[in-house]
């Protein structure tokens, strides 16, 4: 091999690595829920880096349902129903401590969702 491949396959290989690391480390401050038994309420909690503010805590929910659900974006927002074909997007201020986000299936039975809830 000639020292352009080498170097290109270094590079590339390095830029994967850095990729991977920056998913991985994002990843702490997120949850990513796919959702399509609703039997279980969900309880997702996430906690703030000591000495860091933040500036929202953000929950986006997608997808469709065959009735009505329940969803409390955040600790001091109102609980909210939703059903039918759903695509919202909730942002909060938030500046430290605990994130929490509640989701009930209340009267819904079937469909897909996917929730994401993450601060930053």
């Amino acid at each position: 091999m000639n020292y352009k491949k080498i170097l290109t396959i270094s590079i590339v290989t390095l830029l994967i690595l850095v990729g991977v690391a920056i998913i991985i480390g994002s990843n702490k401050y997120r949850r990513v829920f796919f959702i399509d038994s609703f039997h279980n309420p969900i309880e997702s909690k996430i906690s703030s880096k000591p000495n860091k503010d933040y500036s929202y805590e953000i929950v986006r929910i997608k997808g469709n349902t065959n009735d009505t659900i329940i969803i409390q974006p955040c600790q001091k927002c109102e609980k909210l129903k939703l059903s039918g074909k759903i695509n919202q997007k909730f942002m909060n201020e938030f500046k430290t401590g605990e994130s929490i986000m509640h989701f009930k299936p209340y009267k819904a039975t079937k469909g897909k969702l996917k929730i994401v809830h993450k601060i930053r």
